[in-house]
């Protein structure tokens, strides 16, 4: 069987990460032959060199640009693909087209990593187009049924981490509390609400405590503006975007804000695996993996106060803390990037039936 994957991003984010994992367990796999399409000189391109993972370094990226699916075709040179699966938007416009090109010859799957509304109509027609469609949360999946795709073609599949890639949180001596989060600096990930909820914090009678928000993004200004505007400059560190695995393990909790569109939040599973203690926001997509007071903390999204409190508990309870690490460390073996390929190739392997 051949699966040719195709993501059209430039960034190495998330969901080309998971493109990366897939590659990289179809290949290890007995009967699954990956090929991966993507732009020449994009970051996903660079990691699959780097890896000498089969690639097809794809010389633009729009769906619109008919020279493109020739010059994929003249690629494969001859090569039978079996499945498309598609991984951002504009590679399932992509594979809707390659598929009416090809006719019933190519399955196609679509993956959806966003929970934003999937309205009924022309935005849908390349996901009604495909034999499956996997939401990368349950809520995602449920969406997609809503807007009209048939549910026997819908599933969801949690993405996955590598935990191998991961070193545990480091024992700090002495120094503040530190919370840390970690993403783009875009409206959905909520930085500015934690930002408010640290002028919350700064109010009370509380250990000594900083946040730290690593990334960059639109917002970077914005966010580094409120914080002057509320008095909490000082406690507040944006080194800029640093790689997850080099900042985790030298913070003491981790707070995920979100407050729309998240998936299945890689950066939670980041904290289970690294050892802190998870703090994210009540989003529906959030809870298929926080366990309120078991395996993470959740605040009310968009709330302030609420994530202050949430936070104020952390930062004052060790043992609190600790069953939260625990209960994490156990969590984060459901969402591992070898179950996450598992699911998928068993997917691929029933399409075939």
């Amino acid at each position: 069987m051949r699966v040719l994957l195709l993501d059209f991003g430039m960034e190495l984010r998330g969901g080309q990460r998971q493109v990366y994992y897939l590659a990289r367990a179809l290949a290890r796999s007995a009967d699954i032959e990956p090929l991966t399409a993507c732009p020449g000189d994009g970051k996903l391109a660079a990691l699959l060199r780097d890896e000498g993972l089969p690639l097809l370094a794809l010389p633009g990226r729009s769906p619109a640009n008919p020279f493109l699916y020739a010059r994929l075709d003249r690629m494969l040179d001859g090569r039978r693909v079996d499945i498309v699966h598609t991984h951002d938007a504009n590679a399932a416009t992509f594979g809707a087209v390659y598929k009416l090109l090809h006719g019933g010859a190519v399955r196609l799957i679509h993956s959806r990593r966003v929970s934003y509304p999937l309205k009924p109509g022309l935005r849908s027609w390349k996901y009604r187009m495909a034999d499956a469609v996997v939401g990368v949360s349950r809520e995602i999946a449920d969406g997609m049924i809503r807007a009209g795709i048939p549910a026997s073609r819908v599933s969801a599949v949690h993405s996955g981490i590598d935990p191998d890639r991961y070193r545990p949180r480091a024992e700090r001596s002495g120094g503040p509390f530190l919370f840390q989060s970690i993403g783009a600096f875009t409206p959905q990930k909520g930085y500015g609400v934690l930002v408010r909820a640290m002028a919350e914090l700064r109010g009370r009678a509380l250990p000594p405590w900083r946040v730290r928000i690593v990334g960059d993004g639109p917002l970077f200004g914005p966010i580094r503006e409120e914080a002057q505007a509320l008095g909490v400059a000082g406690l507040l560190d944006l080194p800029g975007r640093r790689d997850s695995v080099d900042m985790l393990p030298d913070g003491d909790a981790l707070v995920v804000p979100s407050v729309d569109g998240e998936g299945s939040s890689g950066a939670i599973k980041e904290g289970w695996v690294t050892g802190v203690p998870v703090i994210c926001s009540d989003l529906v997509s959030n809870q298929e993996l926080v366990r309120g007071e078991e395996n993470g903390l959740l605040a009310a999204a968009g709330d302030p106060v609420s994530l202050a409190g949430v936070m104020e508990r952390c930062l004052l309870d060790a043992d609190l803390r600790c069953r939260l690490v625990e209960a994490g460390s156990r969590s984060v073996l459901d969402f591992t990037d070898r179950r996450m390929a598992d699911r998928y190739m068993a997917l691929y392997r029933e399409l075939m039936r």
